[in-house]
């Protein structure tokens, strides 16, 4: 049996260790041959990029290695460290041994390695390259396991199989393939064109696309100049630490641990926005050992079922966004009242119990006597500019706004009134997953679900860590940085970029970058494997039933969500075609997620569903 994994990026190495321990499990011969231009670890995880760049998970969270944790359904898994534990038993040694582009900076930064530091993205690719050596070391005599760094250009079917063409123009015979291409380029849009055009025409003028923060080219803004950044998300902070940082500037914290920011003199001025106004919430101080996870009152599949089943067999998406909040609102004030420096005037174990049995748990907090400030008010929450009057200085609110995040993100994602509410949120992730694929949502609830939930979800839990947050509120008091209000637009002139928010704001800039990625779309991608598969109906869009009216059709390729092989235009399964990951965002959900070790993470149960349905037979 010939096998191909399109990419060698993290769930591509994962599915390749369930592949060698099941083929301990026959007899028949197999070759498993993986291909990526990019080294092992993929285009994000490249050992050679910028170790300016930071992960989003703390050390202690991160793993290749499936555990005990996933359901296996025969072979064994091949055990090894998470990628804490790799850096503080093997990660010297390995990288000593190397020819790394970073090495003495992969050096100093093991000195100050923590479980609950947030790493440089490079310094992952390094243990995906361990992860591969391990894993492929020892093979059972029936498995040949090979690796090239060039890209798939197309998959055919065949009657007895598939014809894997490549970059060189070869092509190769296999019997199973597995799609992984992570975030991949998309076609511009009219807009991104517009802006595109106007640098083409104008050499003055610098236009920076949707990309990997990695592959933009930065040194292409002057010091000094003016430059407008359209995006406050994860892209954003990576953009504003490689302007700065990368630049040779320095931050120093004083005494009272507050951050400021010493300049080099060739950083730019950023003027950055984004149509809310706001970045993400800080992610709070790591108080998680790596398998613990929240244990969810409200939001439970339970109670997912219960909501279900009232309604015809289908849930609305305002009772799922009730359990949700409800959890939330539980976890918040828990971590209200067990501060112990507040005298509360009440049976703290009354309140709880009080909280669990409540419809309103808001109304019960102030039942029993909790002042206005530690009542969760959604709207300011999740949009706290909305009443916000023009004459209010926008530079000043954000740097207060900051102070909060950062004053509340200290405390903890355990203990934290906020930041340790918002935490849950990425462990209750498999609940969430399950409201879609038990079919409970209909099209139109998942619409609203995409449109509300997601930028919701966002916004309070996949923020960066809270050292990028107080860089940024170290940027902006050192007048580096300039925070747009809500509701950026960008025009391009002839000569200039022009910046507007709905503050009457306006700032002008020869440069423009798009400090983000292009949402993953199966239409726009540019990939040209994905479109050759597109063109022929091989790959098509997810879509979900809507009784009212018009199917959802959402921007991620259908996959069957039990085994991740390929449904086509026709709503056939393709066997033996497998696609899993970003490009099939939307028909799945949150697919931008690392795997985390003890907690049944779903890559590698995915993984392992992958490698158990090509070995069943």
């Amino acid at each position: 049996m010939k096998i191909v994994l399109v990419g060698a990026g993290p769930r591509n190495l994962s599915l390749l260790e369930r592949l060698i321990s099941n083929a301990y499990e026959v007899d028949q011969s197999i070759t498993v041959t993986m291909y990526d231009p990019f080294p092992i670890g993929g285009r994000v995880w490249n050992p050679d990029q910028d170790p300016t760049f930071l992960m989003n998970t703390v050390t202690q969270q991160l793993t290749l290695f499936t555990d005990a944790s996933i359901n296996h359904s025969t072979a064994q898994s091949i055990e090894g460290p998470n990628f804490y534990e790799w850096a503080t038993k093997y990660g010297r040694e390995y990288i000593i041994a190397q020819n790394l582009k970073n090495t003495d900076t992969f050096l100093d930064e093991l000195t100050q390695i923590s479980p609950n530091r947030f790493s440089s993205r490079a310094l992952f690719g390094v243990y995906a390259h361990w992860y591969f050596e391990r894993v492929t070391a020892t093979l059972p005599s029936n498995l040949e396991i090979d690796y090239q760094r060039l890209a798939v250009t197309d998959v055919e079917r065949t009657d007895d199989g598939f014809i894997v063409s490549l970059a060189n123009e070869e092509q190769v015979r296999a019997d199973q393939v597995i799609l992984t291409l992570g975030n991949t380029d998309h076609a511009l849009n009219l807009e991104e064109q517009t802006f595109a055009d106007a640098a083409h025409a104008n050499s003055s003028l610098n236009y920076l696309a949707p990309t990997h923060p990695n592959e933009a080219k930065l040194e292409q803004i002057p010091a000094k100049d003016d430059v407008i950044l359209r995006g406050l998300g994860l892209s954003f902070f990576d953009y504003i630490a490689k302007l700065t940082l990368g630049r040779g500037g320095h931050f120093v914290r004083d005494t009272v641990g507050e951050l400021s920011y010493q300049p080099s003199g060739l950083e730019p001025h950023m003027i950055a926005g984004s149509r809310s106004g706001l970045p993400m919430h800080a992610r709070g101080v790591n108080q998680k050992v790596h398998a613990e996870s929240y244990q969810p009152v409200f939001f439970t599949e339970e109670n997912l079922d219960k909501a279900a089943q009232a309604n015809h067999g289908h849930a609305t998406f305002d009772s799922f966004l009730e359990l949700v909040r409800k959890e939330l609102e539980y976890k918040h004030y828990q971590n209200t009242i067990n501060d112990l420096a507040v005298t509360w005037p009440f049976n703290v174990n009354h309140f709880m119990n009080a909280l669990r049995d409540s419809e309103d748990l808001n109304l019960t907090a102030k039942a029993f006597g909790l002042a206005d400030q530690y009542i969760i008010d959604w709207d300011s929450l999740l949009n706290p500019v909305a009443k916000m009057t023009k004459d209010v200085n926008y530079d000043r609110f954000m740097l207060d706004y900051l102070a909060w995040d950062i004053a509340d993100a200290n405390k903890g994602n355990i203990e934290a009134p906020y930041a340790g509410a918002f935490d849950l949120l990425r462990d209750v992730r498999g609940v969430i997953r399950y409201n879609i694929t038990a079919g409970y949502l209909s099209g139109d609830e998942y619409a609203k679900f995409l449109a509300t939930f997601n930028p919701w979800n966002s916004l309070l839990s996949v923020g960066p860590p809270l050292l990028r947050v107080e860089q940024m509120r170290a940027l902006i008091k050192a007048k580096v940085l300039t925070i747009a209000g809500p509701g950026l637009a960008v025009t391009a002139t002839d000569d200039t970029f022009t910046a507007h928010d709905n503050r009457d704001g306006v700032w002008s800039a020869k440069s423009l970058v798009e400090a983000r990625l292009s949402t993953p779309d199966l239409n726009t991608s540019t990939n040209p494997l994905i479109m050759k598969l597109r063109e022929r109906g091989i790959l098509a869009p997810g879509h979900f039933t809507s009784p009212q009216g018009p199917d959802l059709i959402v921007k991620g390729a259908q996959m069957d969500r039990e085994t991740k092989q390929v449904v086509n235009i026709d709503d056939q399964i393709i066997p033996g075609l497998y696609i899993w990951g970003v490009p099939t965002e939307g028909w799945s959900w949150f697919t931008t997620f690392a795997s985390r070790p003890g907690v049944h993470d779903k890559n590698l149960q995915d993984a392992e569903d992958i490698a158990h349905n090509i070995f069943k037979k």
